[in-house]
């Protein structure tokens, strides 16, 4: 997976380490890769994003099958939001992006509430790994958040440009996701798979936000408020309000993003931290390429 990274121009370290609580202490933890890549597309020459990638890799014997409830709420009463897999924290710039296209992409997606591993040749089945990978990649984007976030504050206001973040579980089992009408007693009769579901080459996935990645959460943001003192901050702020939309009067203030952040809100976690791809080794270099390219558009600079 690092070699497709690679060739695709990302810069590849292994096992991002972060800190969280275990008990009464804090211990060191690991997703397995870390990517950033800067945009646009076959130019090293100039900067106009960037993107990084948080995966966490599972390999599973042959004869395993992942295998995920779709969302069977109504579109009004979804646990999805379109726009949040792919987290932008493009308020920290004085750039004008194409956030509409992020999700337009998503719209295209299958949404899964929950997966489960089953292995075909002895019937069992659990859900342990996919959610310790889905954690694991969940408890670290709180940091890489900050981290963009501090850099365009911290740094020149020239160099202040949009931040994407992707955080993708990769398997080289097969995933496949219910159908809607499936049944308990269908699971019964059914002998292959797909009698009851369909397969797929990449998903999102929900998981849900606990107490105890609130507290860690808060930790990490604690006083973040506080730069609101910085000046980039404010020229972020000022640029923003520009694009207020002229019916509702809102705007994506970097300012009140950074108090969100600090007061660790479940709807502000539920935002950034509940939503993640899903996507067979398989099809991952063609997914990879469908987001560069749509993101590559997002941030177009015209120059």
């Amino acid at each position: 997976m690092a070699k497709v990274l690679s060739d695709l121009n990302f810069s590849i370290s292994f096992d991002y380490t972060y800190y969280r609580k275990d008990g009464e202490h804090k211990k060191e933890f690991s997703a397995d890769i870390k990517g950033y890549f800067l945009f646009p597309l076959n130019n090293e020459n100039e900067i106009d994003a960037s993107l990084t990638l948080i995966a966490e890799c599972k390999y599973r014997e042959e004869g395993k099958k992942w295998v995920f409830l779709p969302d069977v709420n109504k579109p009004d009463t979804s646990t999805f939001t379109l726009g949040h897999t792919i987290k932008s924290l493009s308020e920290f710039s004085t750039i004008k992006t194409k956030e509409n296209l992020i999700s337009s992409f998503e719209e295209k997606l299958e949404f899964a509430l929950k997966g489960v591993e089953i292995n075909m040749a002895s019937g069992e089945v659990y859900d342990k790994d996919i959610r310790h990978g889905l954690s694991q990649m969940k408890y670290a984007l709180p940091y890489l958040i900050k981290d963009d976030i501090e850099g365009n504050v911290f740094g020149h206001l020239v160099d202040a440009k949009p931040a994407y973040l992707i955080s993708i579980l990769i398997t080289n089992a097969d995933l496949y996701i219910l159908n809607e009408d499936f049944t308990i007693d269908k699971i019964k009769e059914v002998e292959e798979i797909e009698d009851l579901a369909r397969k797929v080459p990449y998903l999102a996935c929900y998981s849900e936000i606990g107490p105890d990645f609130t507290d860690h959460h808060k930790e990490i943001f604690k006083n973040f408020s506080e730069l609101e003192e910085y000046e980039n901050l404010e020229a972020f702020e000022v640029f923003q309000r520009t694009l207020k939309d002229k019916k509702f009067g809102m705007y994506n203030s970097p300012i009140r993003t950074c108090s969100d952040l600090e007061q660790s809100f479940y709807s502000t976690l539920k935002e950034y931290y509940s939503q993640y791809f899903v996507c067979s080794f398989e099809h991952f270099p063609s997914f990879i390429e469908q987001v560069l390219k749509m993101l590559s558009k997002v941030t177009k600079i015209k120059r």
